[in-house]
């Protein structure tokens, strides 16, 4: 007697499949047509959403070479969530190692993962306990809007997915949200740029952010160096990716207790 999850693993297989396999078929034991009609339904959806989640990379691969790798992705790694918007991020996970390797298509990968990644961020709530910050304060902590997601690429496939430039260096792209929109906004940084968003979103303060990148540089705070700081500074303040800065509390920010002073009454 077949048990239930021979038959759930067979229609798995008739959806997922490359082709659907007569011995699955016959074991449903029911109009073959019925089953068929249930794998077009399935696989209309899912191409679907994978084509809204990348419009630019199917546009880029054509429909045949996209919806190709769609079938391998189905057939070699089949859906791992029950949230179907994730599997626009599966199809890359599974397909990138191969675009990756596309001579002729050397921006396939950053179009890709760009893609990828504000598809994710545009699926983002923001949280119910956002970060409070004040007004930007030089000496104050950081606070990183919570919708940033960042990846580094090597063409800018924000401005041209067509034919992209290629970057002198690996830059960072990030992408998030604003406060009270969902829409999906993208900051491209150089690698200096990269280097202190990776050092203000590590550090208690700005300034302590900007002392790590001079001494990793090995570079002295020349007005170059600072005029180019405080402009990438200005613009992540305004395109909320900071959202400004937290002061320590008055616990922390009043020193180590005076070990003369009389403690509690016992």
């Amino acid at each position: 007697m077949t048990s239930l999850a021979e038959v759930q693993r067979a229609f798995t297989r008739i959806c997922f499949d490359h082709e659907p396999q007569a011995a699955d078929l016959a074991l449903l034991h029911d109009d073959a047509s019925r089953w068929l009609m249930y794998r077009r339904m399935v696989r209309s959806r899912l191409f679907k959403m994978m084509r809204n989640g990348l419009p630019k990379t199917a546009a880029l691969l054509g429909p045949t070479r996209f919806d190709a790798a769609i079938s391998d992705y189905l057939a070699e790694h089949a859906p791992q969530t029950r949230f179907i918007r994730e599997v626009v991020n599966e199809l890359v996970d599974h397909a990138l190692p191969g675009w990756a390797q596309d001579e002729a298509l050397p921006h396939l990968a950053d179009l890709a993962r760009y893609e990828a990644l504000k598809w994710r961020v545009g699926a983002l709530e923001w949280p119910t306990t956002a970060p409070v910050a004040d007004e930007l304060d030089f000496e104050g902590r950081p606070v990183l809007n919570p919708t940033v997601r960042d990846l580094t690429v090597r063409f800018r496939v924000d401005k041209d997915w067509r034919s992209p430039s290629r970057l002198d260096g690996a830059h960072r792209v990030l992408v998030h949200q604003k406060p009270g929109s969902n829409r999906v906004y993208t900051y491209v940084l150089n690698p200096m740029g990269g280097q202190l968003f990776d050092a203000w979103r590590e550090s208690e303060s700005f300034a302590e952010g900007a002392r790590h990148v001079l001494a990793a540089n090995e570079r002295a705070p020349d007005a170059r160096f600072i005029d180019g700081m405080a402009g990438v500074l200005a613009d992540m303040v305004e395109q909320s990716i900071f959202l400004g800065s937290a002061r320590a509390p008055a616990s922390q920010s009043a020193g180590p207790p005076d070990p003369s002073a009389p403690g509690p009454d016992r």
